[in-house]
């Protein structure tokens, strides 16, 4: 029997862990011709019926990839356990969907989660977010969002504040707070920059930074923000396959 038959007849297996393998394997070798790659359908992380749960509760209002809400949920609930102190953040919040994410992972709600987004798309392209072949990914304005669509979406949670604007504007208003984990999703290097020198002094030893941009071509501005800003600092980032970062802080230093 050949092998192109063999794997037909699993597709079609009475066995759903067959058929998902079968699948996979099936759609693997045609998007491999194009440079392409998919996850592997028997990953735990893919079968997790909270997760799954979690999915299914927040609908098809757009927001990141499962991958990136299941680094984020576990990330999160590693800093819960470990009894970190301080406020969440996060830093380009769209329509709210990772802010969900967290939230549920946290589960706490004393702790103070804040919103900083301008829900106008992008701000201004500058030359450090044009990668190496000379493309703009971006341009101001890209990515708006409704507001009111966010607020909606997490209006069950009362320890959400909404500080609406254009990066770092803000930032003062949370100067006398201390972080747990902040989440930086702006795409480009001024924001990701005003973030970091913003939220690292105030993040507690044990508190961590994740961004979901680093790891992207169409972002090379954040990338170069978070080398710079770490070139001399005792903790690195931690590049994700999944394109996030992650730096966790394990010094009482700036």
């Amino acid at each position: 029997m050949s092998l192109s038959l063999r794997n037909f007849l699993k597709r079609h297996s009475s066995n759903a862990v067959t058929r998902r393998k079968a699948w996979n394997k099936y759609y693997e070798r045609r998007i491999r011709r194009h440079g392409l790659h998919i996850y592997k359908g028997h990953l735990n992380w893919s079968l997790s019926e909270e997760l799954a749960d979690l999915h299914e509760r927040w609908g098809a209002t757009p927001g990141i990839p499962a991958d990136r809400c299941t680094f984020l949920f576990d990330l999160a609930r590693q800093v819960a356990a470990r009894g970190v102190p301080g406020d969440t953040a996060e830093c380009g919040v769209r329509f709210g969907k990772s802010s969900f994410f967290l939230l549920n992972a946290f589960q706490q709600p004393e702790r103070l989660h804040h919103i900083f987004d301008s829900f106008s798309g992008l701000s201004e392209v500058s030359d450090e977010d044009v990668a190496i072949d000379g493309v703009k990914a971006w341009t101001a304005g890209e990515i708006a969002a409704d507001e009111q669509v966010c607020r909606d979406k997490l209006a069950a949670y009362g320890n959400c504040r909404f500080y609406r604007g254009w990066i770092p504007e803000r930032f003062p208003e949370i100067a006398d707070r201390t972080f747990a984990l902040v989440h930086v999703d702006v795409d480009l290097y001024e924001p990701t920059r005003d973030a970091l020198e913003f939220f690292w002094p105030r993040l507690s030893p044990g508190g961590v930074i994740v961004s979901d941009d680093y790891g992207f071509a169409t972002c090379p501005g954040v990338t170069r923000a978070f080398d710079e800003f770490f070139a001399d600092r005792g903790e690195k980032p931690l590049p994700i396959p999944s394109g996030q970062v992650v730096v966790w802080k394990d010094r009482c230093t700036d």
